[in-house]
């Protein structure tokens, strides 16, 4: 039986890393990442595809059986994060809400809890089994026991991290620099935000206005929250009525910054923003400092070494998502057949879960590999025929392409994809449709 795995020996030595620390651990610690991404690597390997309530396949993610071990669990602290997690919007993804989990999990030494109701359900009928392949970390026995012990260490170490500091999560393990700012009571702060992929950018600030004063806040910032209320694309119509509920008081606001005050460098994902915007002049903010991203496989490296040539790689433009594979649909690419071709690559044989990046060109799209950038499809958009998904399962869509342009094509194929982002799914077929649109909001 294994006794060993790589993906062990990586987090236990990122572990160590952590445990040579004198006082808190917080979000400056330049091990933190590369630690979290381990650990979520050795939660995600070998997880088993699960159904949800109606009986519809969900990506196989290691959040959907933390959050049902719930049902098992006798912890508040491991209830609470958990309910903490589901009940915070600023995070939308299967994977996003795994990675504020483990944070919220770390700073209420609590992460071992999931995993030790797995490892205590050694029966004839393990529940690690109902969850994960065999051959994975927690499929097996004594690897199994061994990562609980290793979190049971972490679960002594004091960690102090911004818990706010989560609406990127969805993206990366990269965290930006955030700011808490209070106001003066104002009518109005003398700011306009665009509502980019959801988060709320601001493109303008009036001159001598409470928003403008001290550079506290600059073009090109997030506007996470307002008293407390998380700032996303469903709350658009409701600035309005958030800012006169906070006339004649003081006013909080959560922000996030574009740039790191040291460096200046440029947050990578707040770039991917900032271009989609399409707006001219926020578009020169990127040429005062090169964009910083460490990818999201910080902490590959074996020794516990970062490797310092990936972390000043530019973000690319595009859409993160799984890819399910392509299927024939003969001689008809019309709109009927997108849900045809969903459920026959569900129930096929081909169906796949890569993890791609979907961009929205000028002329086409193209959709590749994360991993390595080979190109999965490209298409032009006289080729697309239709596109859309399905109200039964929201969360898939597909486009239908022909060998030709569409208009002469005799052969289609429809190409499925997983995104659990509706907004973003939603940004993806009003662009292969061109019906982009942009709206700015004062505050």
């Amino acid at each position: 039986m294994s006794v060993s795995d790589p993906l062990i020996k990586e987090l236990k030595g990122w572990t160590r890393k952590l445990t040579e620390c004198t006082g808190n651990i917080d979000d400056s610690n330049p091990d933190l990442p590369s630690f979290c991404k381990s650990l979520e690597r050795c939660l995600q390997k070998g997880v088993l595809m699960r159904m949800n309530a109606i009986g519809f396949p969900k990506l196989a993610e290691a959040w959907y059986w933390m959050e049902e071990v719930l049902a098992k669990n006798q912890s508040y602290a491991y209830t609470s994060a958990v309910e903490a997690v589901k009940a915070n919007c600023k995070v939308r993804s299967p994977v996003g809400r795994l990675r504020l989990l483990i944070r919220i999990c770390l700073t209420r030494q609590c992460l071992h809890v999931p995993i030790q109701i797995l490892a205590q359900n050694n029966s004839a009928f393990p529940l690690a089994l109902d969850y994960y392949e065999p051959q994975s970390i927690l499929g097996d026995e004594i690897l199994g026991e061994i990562l609980l012990s290793v979190l049971l260490q972490c679960g002594k170490l004091n960690f102090r991290l911004n818990l706010k500091n989560a609406s990127f999560l969805d993206d990366t393990w990269l965290l930006p620099e955030c700011s808490a700012l209070e106001l003066v009571p104002c009518k109005t702060m003398g700011m306009s935000v665009s509502f980019i992929e959801g988060k709320a950018l601001v493109v303008n600030l009036d001159e001598n206005s409470v928003a403008a004063e001290d550079d506290k806040i600059e073009l090109g910032d997030v506007l996470d929250e307002i008293n407390g209320n998380v700032i996303t694309a469903s709350a658009k119509g409701r600035l309005g009525k958030i800012m006169k509920k906070a006339i004649g008081q003081p006013i909080s606001l959560h922000i996030i910054k574009y740039r790191y005050k040291q460096s200046r460098d440029v947050y990578g994902p707040i770039v991917h923003l900032i271009r989609s915007s399409n707006i001219d002049h926020m578009k020169k903010l990127l040429l005062q400092r090169s964009p910083i991203l460490k990818p999201d496989c910080i902490g590959d490296d074996k020794s516990g070494v970062n490797n310092s040539n990936t972390e000043n790689e530019q973000l690319k433009a595009g859409f993160v998502l799984k890819y399910c594979g392509s299927i024939s649909t003969g001689t008809e690419g019309d709109v009927r057949q997108i849900e045809k071709a969903i459920w026959r690559i569900l129930k096929s044989e081909d169906f796949q879960s890569t993890s791609v990046r979907f961009e929205c060109l000028e002329i086409g799209v193209r959709v590749t590999r994360a991993n390595d950038d080979n190109i999965i499809s490209k298409h032009s958009y006289m080729e697309i025929s239709s596109c859309g998904r399905t109200a039964n399962i929201p969360d898939y869509f597909a486009f239908i392409a022909g060998d030709k342009n569409c208009n002469v094509a005799t052969k289609f194929n429809a190409y499925i994809f997983f995104h659990h982002n509706e907004e973003e799914v939603q940004t993806i077929l009003q662009s292969l449709g061109q019906g982009f649109q942009r709206t700015h909001f004062a505050v």
